[in-house]
This record gives C-alpha cells, structure tokens and sequence, in this order.
C-alpha cells in the first residue's frame, strides 16, 4: 500500500480540506508542520516521512482558473526526486500540455472541471496523466459520458468522493468497487475519509494499492508506524 500525503493549497496557503465547501477550508493544523506555506509543509512531512508521490491540489486554479506557475516551478526546482500528482483545474488538452516542461509533475485531470472527453482517449496522455473521478452529494461531477466509458480512462484513476473529504466517515468503498468493476486497465486511487490503519487494511483487501490521505495524517491518527507498516 503506498500512502501519498494532500496538499491543498488556497490563496497561497496549505489549508485543510473538509468536504465540498473549498473557498471555507481553514488554515492547516497539523501535527507534521507548523507551517501553512506550501514548500515548507512539503519538506517537513518528507522530513517526517521521505514520501516518493504528493498529490498537490491548487484550490485557486480549480475554482478559478488562476494557476500558481511559481509554485509549480518551486516544486519541480526543490523536490526533484518527489513525483507530484498536481490538480489545477485542467479542463482542455491545451491546458494539460501547459504541465509537460515539469519533469517530476503528473497533471490530474478531474472530472468535475474537464470540458472535452474526446483527446483523452490518446495512449500518451492516458500514461502521462492521472485522471480524478469526482463525485460529491451522491453524484458523479462531469460529464457522464467519460463515466460510461472505461477505455478512454488514464492508466491510473482517483477515486474521489468529495463528501468524504475531512469526514471522519472511512472510505467510500462502494464508489472504489463500482469503479473496480469498471475498470478495464486501470490502476485505482482511493480518496476520502480514511481514519485509521484499518481503513488501510480494509483498502488493501479490496485491491486498492495507493490512497491520498491528508487530514489523518495531519492529525496523528496515521502514525509514522502505520506508514511503515503497510
């Protein structure tokens, strides 16, 4: 199982994700850091833990198209070695390609800010990109047709149920079977709602190999020892 910490970033500042209402989200505490800039949460929880995957989700650019270029640069520039799985509201081709000077980042493509499906079904992007399924209230965010259609999905996809961020209320294991039964060739990435090492447990007994965690992380309920340990 990999663990691949959340970083939520608003305004400029790592904040902490809890449910749907993003432009609410205070700032981070956490056990990690004392810090919410960005770069220095970043080196102190790969101080705590030298994680190989970040997901990064830009908060700004995803409600408002307004892309932090200078932080995408820091993070290529300060952290070589880390792969980023970056979210910044990518909703064209033409927006992913903007991504593809940084050698360490992975753009997400999510679901609920995409506005074309149809160059998704090209093989290089398919491996170059991470695809984020969104769900919240019960419903799928996008367009359906990408839902209804497994075979133009990346190779790896999020699992993402919104509601589940922040929750305290496990995982959305429902949504990760539905998805698994989809799947035709790709690798799922659950995210949402994990509190405990069970949860961890219970993943990995379904088939899920990495999962995004933040809040449980941030506030000690994943220890360095559940870390190791899976």
């Amino acid at each position: 199982m990999e663990i691949i910490p959340v970083i939520d970033v608003l305004g400029g500042k790592v904040v902490h994700a809890r449910g749907g209402v993003r432009s609410q989200y205070p700032l981070l505490q956490s056990v990690l850091t004392s810090h919410c800039e960005p770069l220095k949460v970043i080196n102190d929880v790969l101080g705590w833990q030298p994680f190989s995957t970040i997901y990064v989700a830009d908060l700004d650019a995803i409600l408002q198209q307004q892309h932090n270029i200078e932080l995408y640069k820091s993070l290529a520039k300060d952290f070589p070695r880390v792969t980023f799985l970056l979210d910044a509201g990518i909703d064209s081709k033409e927006s992913w390609q903007h991504f593809l000077d940084y050698p360490n980042i992975k753009p997400v493509i999510g679901s609920e800010t995409l506005v074309d499906i149809g160059w998704l079904a090209d093989s290089g992007i398919q491996q170059k990109s991470i695809l984020s399924l969104d769900f919240q209230h019960g419903q799928f965010l996008g367009d359906q047709q990408l839902l209804q259609q497994p075979e133009v999905w990346a190779e790896n996809i999020i699992a993402m149920n919104i509601d589940h961020i922040g929750s305290h209320s496990g995982p959305d294991f429902e949504l990760l079977a539905s998805l698994q039964r989809q799947a035709i060739n790709s690798q799922i990435i659950a995210a949402g709602g994990v509190r405990s090492e069970q949860d961890l447990i219970d993943l990995e007994l379904q088939g899920v190999g990495r999962v995004l965690i933040a809040s449980a992380l941030h506030d000690g309920r994943i220890t360095k020892r559940s870390v190791d340990k899976v």
